[in-house]
């Protein structure tokens, strides 16, 4: 992920010893809800890096073999999930998908940093703000229609401005990273409970 120069921050690996690997300390100033664009953009930097120089040719069907790496295929471990899905996934331009934790994003002084990368599988664009949206939520509480939208727009804005530019508009930010909002229903007008009946049944 370092070899992508996304500029994302992401920690350098330090020495690899059995049975674990050192990585570079970032500190742990980590974000909260007013940084979900902050995230999301970040997301969108590594995204487009990713496909613009390596995934623009995979498949979200195969998996992707790279030098000393295997990344797992998006469809074949989601099949069941997927076959109610009516989107052509499988034609979708290619990203990752990195279990992206809020926690796993630092504030530093040179800007965001993401560290994790354990578990890589491909993914389209948008699926890890999906993940990234609902940690935060499960970890500071219900975020707000626009904290939502806003976060897309970042990461589609990043996918695209980043110098490893992206284009997305082949069927997937319509498809995956709409964010609809919820029609108004007026709540119904309250009704008078009827009055108990009286029982007849003399007490014992």
């Amino acid at each position: 992920m370092a070899g992508l120069h996304s500029g994302v921050r992401i920690p350098q690996l330090h020495a690899v010893q059995p049975g674990r690997l050192v990585f570079e300390h970032l500190g742990d100033r980590h974000l909260g809800p007013a940084d979900l664009d902050a995230a999301a953009g970040a997301l969108g930097r590594i995204h487009a890096a990713a496909h613009t120089q390596a995934l623009h040719g995979a498949s979200l069907d195969q998996p992707y073999a790279a030098p000393g790496l295997v990344i797992t295929d998006f469809i074949t471990p989601r099949a069941a999930a997927l076959q109610h899905l009516p989107l052509p996934i499988a034609e979708l331009p290619v990203a990752f998908y990195k279990d992206a934790n809020i926690r796993n994003f630092l504030r530093t002084d040179d800007g965001i940093a993401v560290v994790d990368f354990d578990d890589l599988t491909l993914a389209p664009f948008g699926y890890d703000l999906a993940k990234l949206i609902i940690s935060t939520a499960m970890t500071f509480g219900r975020l707000t229609i626009e904290q939502i939208d806003q976060a897309r727009q970042d990461l589609q804005h990043r996918s695209r401005t980043s110098r490893h530019r992206c284009d997305l508009h082949r069927g997937c930010p319509a498809a995956l990273l709409r964010v609809p909002r919820p029609p108004h229903r007026p709540l119904p007008a309250p009704q008078r409970l009827p009055a108990p009946v009286a029982s007849s049944t003399p007490l014992a």
